[in-house]
């Protein structure tokens, strides 16, 4: 996690410390570079995004020389899943991510709950143009460029990971040098 704010959501400390750790946290550092890259001005998309906050600031508030309060954080998450199994083996016939506005994904977040209701249709409209705009080409980065590529691979690893687990949970032993017989049930 990278929200100064919200110090105790963070990386497991264990996790943090592994390869795939390190590659969550720099996914989402990536995530963030992205959206500030198609969000700023000197870009076709930022001044387009932009143009558009300030025209409705304006409308709200009768000027456009007013700080724009938005909240926008995207978050990665999974989407469409699909596995096939044949003869007690599995492979990712498709493994899609998207990309989500915190506030819709955390639903009833206090972040989001804006006293002013002009900064709030503000924030709201924000939302829209970033959803619209914004997050469609992020989402189609994160699924096929090479900057997400480890993210992928994480992510199909997961994926496999728990589908052992469902298909096997009940029925391995895990033996170790270090440690004692553990039966996972």
């Amino acid at each position: 996690n990278l929200r100064p704010d919200a110090t105790n959501d963070i990386l497991d400390e264990n996790l943090a410390k592994t390869d795939v750790g390190k590659i969550l946290l720099e996914a989402d550092l990536q995530l963030k570079k992205d959206t500030a890259r198609y969000t700023s001005p000197q870009t076709l998309e930022g001044k387009v995004y932009w143009d558009k906050l300030y025209q409705k600031a304006e409308e709200l508030y009768g000027n456009s020389k007013v700080t724009i309060p938005t909240l926008n954080r995207p978050w990665i998450v999974p989407d469409e899943i699909i596995v096939r199994e044949h003869e007690g083996s599995a492979y990712i016939y498709k493994a899609t991510m998207k990309v989500m506005l915190e506030d819709d994904y955390l639903k009833n977040s206090q972040t989001y709950n804006f006293t002013d209701e002009k900064a709030k249709a503000l924030n709201e409209y924000s939302s829209q143009l970033l959803k619209e705009q914004i997050i469609p080409k992020i989402t189609k980065e994160i699924n096929s460029s090479k900057r997400y590529a480890q993210l992928r691979q994480v992510y199909y690893s997961l994926i496999l990971a728990q589908w052992f687990k469902r298909k096997y949970s009940s029925s391995f032993i895990v033996h170790s040098s270090k440690s004692k017989e553990v039966n996972y049930e």
